[in-house]
């Protein structure tokens, strides 16, 4: 009885140990089911030299070749502004003016001014006139006589002097008194002489000059007069006003903004290790948001850096229908250049950290962080210029997923 209850004993204990080792391998099984769930799968990019030319992109903004903003030459209270906004003038219409009212005042009392510098000179050409000559004598004949009482007052303190009635002192003093009587004749005298005299020349320079004086002080306020008007150089579309009627506003405050919509030009910048690619005459592609292509050619190149961007400021005149253009659109400019034995990766494989770029970089079955330093961007693609070599394999996207060290699958070596 004992024998039958052992083998049973051992039968049960063999299959418990079955279970317990089907169990542990399933779990197993499970384990590596999940790590290879767990392994992500990415794709790869191998870089391999671009032969020949390539395409390069730039962002540039659309700007009209003909935009002026215009101000009044004076300061004072606009009187009136005879546009809109939107409004289309013609070359020299009149776009703003000021109120004139002290430019008038101002006129008015230059011309009287001309009016009495003209009069002064030919008064002094013509010579003196008969009322001040007969002035003139009359005051000679009072200096002829104070001269006679003078004399007579001296011979008479001579006579007095040696018969000692009078002081040194007292004789002296009727001798000065017939000098300055004798010189005071002589003035008269000469005052009359110029007087009856033809004008001389210094009298006749100064005559002139007082006129042209005048003149200028004219001249200088209808000058001001002109500045009160605004008239618009050339015929196009006015862009802007800032200021407003009664409004008072100084010289040189931007008062119209005109452009001509005729023509326009893409304005770009470009970075300091691509300017020698840019030569005035080359030929460019603009692509509006729209997609539309017109043909572009470059009219300037800035031989100086612009310090605030520090890149070289570029202009493309375009070729073609742009009436539907406003100004500050943005465009798409793409020129050709030597691609020579270029290395590109893809936009979407390259991140930033810290300001440096980088790739994640493919070793067997683990990426690797990698810093490179990038070139122009051609379309969709960088240039590298170091950090990475012909045949390299990179992770092309999704780099936000994966981690530095972290074990991958790449999608095409399943």
């Amino acid at each position: 009885m004992k024998k039958p209850y052992a083998v049973l004993l051992a039968v049960l204990l063999l299959t418990a140990g079955c279970e317990k080792l089907e169990s542990q391998v399933e779990q197993l099984r499970d384990r590596e089911k999940d790590t290879v769930l767990k392994v992500k799968t990415v794709n790869a990019y191998v870089l391999e030299p671009k032969q020949g030319g390539l395409t390069q992109e730039i962002t540039g903004t659309v700007v009209p070749q003909k935009e002026l903003p215009l101000s009044f030459g004076s300061s004072g209270k606009i009187a009136k502004i005879f546009v809109q906004k939107g409004s289309a003038v013609k070359t020299g219409e009149l776009l703003a003016a000021l109120d004139t009212t002290v430019w008038q005042q101002e006129i008015d009392a230059a011309q009287s001014q001309v009016d009495r510098a003209a009069l002064q000179r030919a008064k002094t050409l013509k010579g003196a006139h008969e009322t001040d000559v007969t002035q003139q004598k009359l005051k000679i004949e009072r200096a002829r006589q104070n001269l006679a009482k003078a004399s007579d007052e001296l011979n008479r303190g001579k006579l007095l002097f040696q018969n000692g009635a009078i002081s040194k002192e007292e004789l002296d003093t009727a001798t000065l008194a017939q000098k300055q009587a004798a010189m005071s004749l002589q003035e008269e005298e000469l005052s009359l002489s110029k007087l009856v005299e033809a004008a001389d020349k210094l009298d006749v320079e100064a005559a002139d000059a007082q006129v042209k004086e005048a003149a200028a002080q004219l001249g200088r306020a209808n000058q001001d007069l002109k500045q009160a008007q605004l008239h618009a150089p050339f015929g196009g579309i006015v862009a802007a006003i800032p200021m407003q009627e009664s409004e008072q506003v100084g010289a040189g405050t931007e008062v119209v903004r005109l452009i001509d919509p005729s023509s326009w030009m893409v304005k770009i910048q470009v970075e300091n290790d691509q300017i020698g690619n840019w030569k005035k005459g080359q030929t460019v592609t603009v692509v509006t948001p729209g997609g539309e292509e017109l043909g572009g050619q470059v009219s300037f190149v800035s031989p100086i850096l612009d310090q605030a961007t520090a890149t070289y400021p570029v202009e493309i005149a375009v070729k073609g229908d742009v009436a539907d253009w406003k100004a500050g659109m943005t465009v798409t400019c793409r020129y050709d250049v030597k691609g020579g034995n270029a290395l590109l990766v893809p936009v979407s494989a390259v991140g930033i950290s810290d300001e440096s770029h980088y790739v994640m970089k493919l070793a067997e079955d683990t990426i690797q962080k990698t810093e490179i330093k990038v070139g122009p961007l051609y379309g969709e693609y960088y240039q590298v210029l170091s950090g990475l070599e012909a045949g390299d394999r990179i992770v092309s996207q999704g780099l936000s997923y994966v981690l530095d060290g972290e074990t991958v699958r790449v999608a095409d070596d399943q």
